[in-house]
């Protein structure tokens, strides 16, 4: 957990790559806790885990302030001044938001192809780089 102020931004591929493994990983508390529960389709409890790891995973102090998918390719996000952001719950889940927006998050997908910050890591003050 240093300093990346002077880290590259990480490409978009990796990005993409590290937002579905963390979709995977949310999907699947979600349908472990619902078969536990004994309704894997339709757990509330589920959901509610799986949507508190999408919006908590960048602040996880267990997992070094870097989600698992994030940590899988090697990148993270940091405040515009390159801490990372463990049990920053804040700007993990501000930076969430514009995923849950339907259509801003193809707006973002489109911004991370084209190498500017997405609207969540605008409103955060984080952006993604190698680590």
């Amino acid at each position: 957990m240093g300093d990346y102020t002077n880290s590259p931004p990480a490409s978009a591929g990796n990005r993409l790559l590290a937002y579905l493994i963390d979709g995977l990983i949310g999907g699947a508390l979600a349908a472990v806790i619902g078969l536990i529960m004994g309704n894997p389709r339709d757990s509330s409890i589920g959901q509610l885990v799986g949507l508190a790891y999408f919006l908590t995973k960048e602040a996880l102090p267990f997992t070094g302030g870097q989600s698992i998918g994030k940590k899988a390719m090697k990148i993270r996000a940091v405040t515009e001044d390159g801490n990372a952001l463990t049990n920053n719950w804040a700007a993990s889940a501000i930076r969430v938001v514009s995923l849950l927006i339907p259509f801003v998050n193809l707006y973002d997908l489109y911004l991370v192809f084209n190498n500017k910050p997405r609207l969540g890591d605008q409103w955060a003050k984080t952006r993604v780089v190698v680590e």
